[in-house]
This record gives structure tokens, sequence and C-alpha cells, in this order.
């Protein structure tokens, strides 16, 4: 076989454009820092790296999520967190605002600045995320939560849904809460109301206490027949000639000793109360003067037994605490307004202030929970990003000094194939002539 000229020539050439490719292609794999820089580097590896990198890009889009669910939450949390201090501070303006040594001065000074507070707490309600949604106006964040009429009553003006974040492929998350449910639904103070039928006496009747009242309402008070709340006291003397024959009960020996007790302990007697059907659910011996406690409920009549009360539960009824809350400022602010009256007020507030707090305290544990959920799925996602990245590296990563060493290699094959075909391109038998 001839060897020519051309022939060396193109040998030559291909050797030197294949170390160049080689070359090249070690660089791009410098330049990307990974083995694989094409499919067909490693079919089987490549397709393992996408899978992996559309992981990687799940969790990122799901990390996004998770942050702006933390921001509406911890946004929610400040402004919960503020409510409870609030209603601390009215708590305690309320307690000093009951010392009998206040002037109305003084009780002016302090409906003054709860007035301060309650507007404080109201923009509260209306709090905003950093996006400018309303965080408890449920899904209708354009609109604030609550809203004034022209009475200056605070009136829910939002709905009751939630809005939810995807922090997974099956995991979602509350991140509002409604105000309704917060702040609009609150249980006010329960109550009864009485009339006075017969009877030549002056009536006082109050909730003597609320906890008892409250087990009596959640167990007989029905909603569909409203007759079977009603009630009727009922007080008689011991005897109807006035004559008081059981000395146990009176512990008299004559009738002056008797007229004096009577006219310093009150006139003894009996009563009876009776429900809607006529049955006796509660009698008993009383002194005039003296209250007559039934279930939580207090009866103060004073005069002579002889007289006839109807009294009936009054329906549970929910109400913005701000509402309840000014309700009493305007008692407090009514120089006429009684003692009686100014009691009842303090207990009203008092009550819608607790279960205010209650379901604040309610919603704070949940914020906390969800919190805490999305600190624990955003440690998951970056441990299963990094997992990725070592799945990738493993199956694709490029050995930086192995490559260098190589890169070397091929060059240094390079120079020498460039010289090679530098002095084989300039034989001729020209020369040996």
């Amino acid at each position: 076989m001839r060897v020519t000229n051309n022939l060396i020539y193109d040998q030559s050439s291909r050797a030197i454009g294949q170390s160049n490719e080689k070359i090249l292609k070690t660089q791009e794999k410098i330049s990307a820092q990974t083995d694989i820089v094409k499919p067909s580097d490693n079919p089987v590896g490549a397709s393992q790296i996408l899978m992996y990198g559309d992981s990687t890009d799940r969790l990122k889009m799901f990390d996004e999520s998770i942050k702006m669910a933390k921001s509406n939450l911890e946004y929610q949390e400040v402004a919960l967190e503020s409510l409870n201090g609030f209603m601390d501070r009215v708590r305690t303006l309320f307690i000093q605002a009951q010392n009998d040594i206040n002037t109305q001065e003084d009780i002016d000074a302090i409906v003054q600045e709860i007035s301060l507070i309650n507007e404080s707490m109201a923009e509260l309600m209306n709090s905003r995320s950093a996006d400018g949604s309303y965080i408890f106006a449920g899904t209708d964040t354009l609109s604030p939560a609550f809203i004034q009429d022209t009475e200056g009553r605070y009136l829910w003006n939002g709905n009751e849904g939630q809005k939810y974040a995807q922090i997974s492929e099956d995991m979602r998350v509350p991140v509002t809460d409604s105000g309704k449910k917060l702040f609009q639904d609150i249980w006010t103070n329960r109550t009864f109301r009485t009339e006075l039928l017969t009877g030549d006496v002056s009536l006082t009747a109050k909730v003597q206490s609320q906890g008892d009242f409250q087990e009596y309402m959640d167990e007989y008070y029905d909603p569909e027949v409203p007759s079977v709340n009603e009630y009727q006291l009922v007080t008689s003397p011991l005897v109807d000639d006035g004559s008081e024959p059981d000395s146990t009960l009176t512990q008299s020996d004559s009738k002056e000793d008797r007229d004096r007790r009577r006219s310093f302990f009150g006139e003894p007697g009996n009563y009876s109360i009776t429900n809607s059907q006529g049955d006796v659910v509660a009698s008993g011996s009383y002194r005039a003067g003296k209250p007559i406690n039934f279930n939580g409920m207090s009866f103060l009549l004073q005069g002579k037994p002889g007289a006839s009360v109807d009294f009936a539960l009054v329906p549970p009824r929910r109400d913005n605490v701000l509402n309840e809350i000014n309700r009493t400022l305007d008692t407090l602010s009514n120089e006429d307004s009684t003692y009686q009256q100014r009691e009842e007020a303090f207990l009203n507030a008092t009550a819608s202030l607790n279960n205010a707090q209650q379901k604040i305290g309610e919603a704070r544990s949940s914020v906390g929970a969800r919190l805490n959920t999305l600190q624990v799925r955003e440690e998951f996602s970056s441990a299963n990003q990094l997992s990725n990245a070592v799945a990738q590296d493993r199956i694709g990563g490029l050995d930086m000094a192995e490559a260098a060493t190589n890169l070397s290699m091929k060059e240094a094959a390079l120079d020498a194939s460039q010289k090679v075909f530098t002095r084989i391109s300039n034989l001729s038998l020209f020369n040996k002539m």
C-alpha cells in the first residue's frame, strides 16, 4: 500500500480535530461544573438529574408559598397580641372606675382613655398585611372587615371564608381567620328580665353568679319555645293573721319581740318559684329585704311578703366587643346613671372582654400551631433540596481536579499532534535530492 502525502495529512488533521473536540468538551464540563452536559453524555443519568431538578423546582415554588403564609400569620399574630394587651388595659381601667371614691371628673378621664383604646382596637381589627389585604376580612381582603354605622356601632363587613396557602402537593394551611368569629360573634353577658305584678314592694333583680346562671341557661334555656323560659316568683306571709306560731323560725317569745325583729330583720315569709307549666322548681322561707337566690339569679324584695314577680330568661346575644365597651362608656358618662346601672354595665363589659379574650387566645394558639407547621415544612423542604443536590452531584457531578488534569493532558497531546503534523507535512523527496 502506498502512503501518500494526502493520506498522512488527512489522518493528522483528523487527529488534531478530535483532540480539539475533546478539549472543548472538557472545557464545557468544567464551565458547567457537571459531567453530563447533554443527554447523550449519559442518558440514564441525565433523566435522573432532570427528575431531581423538577423536584427541587417544585419545592422552591412551595417555599414561596410558605414565605407568604408566614408573613400573613405573623401579621395576624402581632395584631392579636396587641388586641389582647389593649383588652387587659381596658379591664384594668374598668376595675379602677368601680372605685367609690372616684368623682365624675375621674370617671370622665377613664372614659376618654378607654375610648381612645377602643379606636386603636378597631384599627387593629382592620389590620392589613404587607400587600394591603385586610387580614380579618375572610376572603374579601380588599374591603375592611368592620365598618361603623351612623350610630357608631361596629358592624361586620367581611365574610367567614379563609384563604389557604398550598405548602406541599397534599397540604394546605389557612393563612387568615374571620374577624366575625374572633370579634363580632362574642357572647354578651347573659341576663334575665323581671316584671313586678302585685305587691307593695320594691324589686331589685340581678345576676349574682354568672357561672351558675350560665350553667342554668345552658341546660334549661329553650330557643324554640320562648314560653318555657318564663317563671314566676310568689312571696307570702308565714300565716295570714300575722301570728308566728313557729318559735324556731322567729326565735321570739312575745308579740313585742316579734315586731322588733320584723322591723330590724324584715318581715318573714315563704316564697315559691314556678315554671311555665306550673311546677314548683324552688321554694323556701325568706325575710323581706334579704335576697332570694335561684340558680345564680338574685331577687331583693323590700316590703311585706305577698308579691308576685314574673321573670324570663333573656335570649343569649352576640355582639362586637367594641360595641359592648361603648355601651358601658355611655352609662359611665351619664351622670344620672344609678349605681345598679353602672354595676350592670361593668359586668356586661367584663363578660364580653372575657369571652373576646378567650377567642383571641384560641386564635393565637391556632396561629402559633400553623407557624410551627410552616417552620417544620420549611426545614423539610430545605433538607429535600439538599438531598436532591447531593443526588444530582453524585450522578453528574464533576471532579474539578480530575477534569483539570485531563484538560492539561489533552492540551499536551494536542500540542504534540500539532508539532508532529508540522514536521510530517514538511516531508518531501525533494529534501533528499
